[in-house]
């Protein structure tokens, strides 16, 4: 994969991650205040885990030119263990939490 190839990939990943983490901000929910809290946490730990995301990203497109070929690796593996904990992050919201937003 190029280095442009790889920009473009993590930044459709961040826009896409910052979509659904807005959308779940900006839902409603007449729950309990365990359930609200419990969601206010989840989307915490995202945002964490986004900004993460975000540094890698921005990791990837400081990489000098010439010296991608010898960086290349790292930074793939750097986006991809910093994209799995997002989904993680995602994929930690019980089913119940879930379904408040549905």
């Amino acid at each position: 994969m190029t280095k442009d190839e790889l920009i473009a990939k993590t930044q459709a990943s961040i826009e896409k991650q910052e979509a659904k983490l807005q959308s779940l901000k900006e839902k409603r929910v007449d729950e309990s205040q365990e359930a609200i809290d419990h969601v206010r946490a989840a989307i915490d730990d995202l945002e964490e885990k986004l900004e993460h995301a975000k540094a890698k990203a921005k990791d990837i497109a400081e990489a000098a030119d010439d010296k991608w070929d010898d960086v290349k690796e790292s930074l793939e593996s750097g986006w991809d263990e910093a994209t799995a904990k997002l989904e993680e992050g995602w994929d930690s919201l019980t089913s119940k939490i879930k379904s408040f937003f549905s």
